[in-house]
């Protein structure tokens, strides 16, 4: 188990020194070169790239010999058991993951909006900036209340972006949905912290380590941070907001939505209950996991809509993660960590390859779509290793998260471990693959022969950004398993 602990000192240590500077740096150069209009703006690019790489290159060096140097001290910190307090090292230990997720997913999303979706691009950037900021609250304050206000103000910026681009009633439909949804969660999660101070008097994470609770009180506790954050996260039966909004989101919302805001929530629940000092998987917490998985594969199986098909497999692996929480061990958490970063790249990299589908045959459903590898081998090319590497391909960080996660629930519950096994390795696949196989290996739909304009493979572009998402999901997974 030290071996572990210290492999993901490093692994986190990474991201801290090199990941988490060069996606600054990133973030910050792409949003400037957007601000600028016009043929000022293609100049800077050319100009600018050149000693952005420079200062990319620059820092790997710079930060590569301090690695080395922090790495005892670092790992001293990390070794802390994940049972105790938030303390040196395991506060950092699982801040960092999602301070990376974050600053990746939103240099992709800008990537995305600078070449195809111009309209949206300022709108879009006022929205990064609104979540970084209220995000930096999020991971730092010690607050109770400054918590709950941090992590509500991801809302009103996050309905407003579905809203202002929303082009149809459903659209409008569903962003209101979304909002009524997570501030029925809200509710919830204020009485709980309102209980807490009036209970105890504890007003801050620190003291709520401290302080016992009856079996009566930790119930009511337990759930009312279950809804609370369970909404947003989303669980069943409180999901039917997720795939609407997908739907009617651009594709750039749609990234962000479940590569970062879904992720805020395993945080909370993280932060929560790292420090709540109740028993949490208690019996009655079953049903729900069980329910939300068989629901949610159930789902999977008629959709038509490929958003839809992404949205309930992000809910089925939401399940998952909220099983590692509750289990509260510290092997089920490094499996949930190494799930949370590898479904963000994942459903990063298929939504960007349903955005190139859609922008070529101006649709996304199923049905009217099919013989994908006859007309665009690339796209058909690098959808057929996504559908591998959601398999759980080994080598991929989906595999280390599955083989993890499995590893310990084969030796916590033997009937829980046949149910997800099931679920994650026949239900969901051949729901999946049902659809997805049509797509790819159908015989060409003739309408899509006879359109006036000439249906085109990826471009450069898109070819090297989906690309690149699947080279670290090989080299985040080689790496782990390299040091097991």
């Amino acid at each position: 188990m030290y071996q572990l602990y210290c492999y993901y000192g490093v692994f986190m240590l990474f991201f801290e020194y090199i990941g988490m500077l060069s996606l600054v740096v990133a973030c910050f150069y792409f949003t400037f070169i957007s601000l600028i209009p016009g043929s000022v703006n293609s100049l800077l690019v050319r100009f600018l790239l050149g000693p952005v790489i420079v200062v990319f290159l620059l820092l790997v060096y710079l930060y590569s010999t301090l690695y080395y140097t922090h790495l005892e001290t670092y790992l001293i910190g990390v070794a802390t058991p994940l049972t105790g307090m938030v303390g040196t090292g395991i506060y950092s230990l699982y801040v960092w993951p999602f301070m990376y997720i974050y600053l990746f997913i939103s240099l992709i999303t800008l990537l995305f909006c600078f070449a195809y979706n111009r309209n949206e691009l300022v709108t879009f950037q006022f929205y990064l900036v609104a979540i970084f900021i209220t995000g930096g609250f999020l991971f730092y304050v010690n607050s109770l209340i400054m918590f709950f206000l941090s992590y509500e103000a991801f809302l009103l910026p996050s309905f407003l972006v579905l809203y202002n681009f929303a082009k149809t009633r459903k659209a409008v439909e569903a962003a209101f949905l979304m909002f009524f949804w997570t501030q029925l969660g809200a509710i919830f999660l204020i009485f709980n912290f309102q209980y807490i101070f009036f209970l105890s008097g504890v007003s801050t994470f620190d003291e709520l380590t401290y302080v016992t609770y009856s079996p009566l009180e930790a119930q009511f506790l337990f759930w009312t941070v279950l809804v609370g954050f369970g909404v947003k996260f989303p669980i069943w039966p409180f999901y039917d907001w997720l795939p609407k909004a997908h739907v009617e989101a651009s594709t750039n919302f749609s990234i962000f939505l479940s590569g970062v805001l879904v992720k805020f929530a395993f945080f909370g629940f993280l932060r929560y209950f790292l420090t709540l000092g109740i028993d949490l998987l208690s019996w009655f917490a079953y049903p729900i996991l069980i329910i939300g998985f068989l629901d949610a594969s159930s789902k999977v199986y008629y959709q038509l809509d490929l958003k839809k098909l992404i949205a309930y497999s992000t809910v089925i692996e939401m399940h998952w993660l909220l099983f590692a929480v509750l289990n509260g061990s510290s092997f089920f958490w490094l499996a949930g960590f190494a799930m949370m970063i590898s479904h963000a790249l994942v459903s990063a990299n298929f939504f960007l390859l349903i955005d190139s589908v859609t922008r070529r045959f101006k649709t996304r459903l199923i049905s009217e779509i099919s013989g994908i590898f006859y007309i665009t081998p690339n796209l058909y090319f690098l959808t057929l290793i996504m559908l591998i590497v959601f398999l759980g391909f080994p080598g991929s960080l989906l595999f280390v998260a599955e083989f993890l996660f499995f590893s310990a629930l084969l030796e916590f519950n033997f009937g829980f471990f046949l149910l997800i096994f099931f679920v994650a390795y026949f239900a969901v696949p051949v729901c999946f693959f049902r659809s997805w196989f049509l797509l790819l290996f159908g015989l060409p739909a003739v309408h899509l022969y006879t359109k006036k304009t000439k249906i085109t493979d990826l471009t450069i572009f898109e070819l090297t950004l989906i690309g690149i998402i699947v080279t670290l999901l090989f080299w985040f997974g080689l790496g782990f398993q390299f040091f097991f």
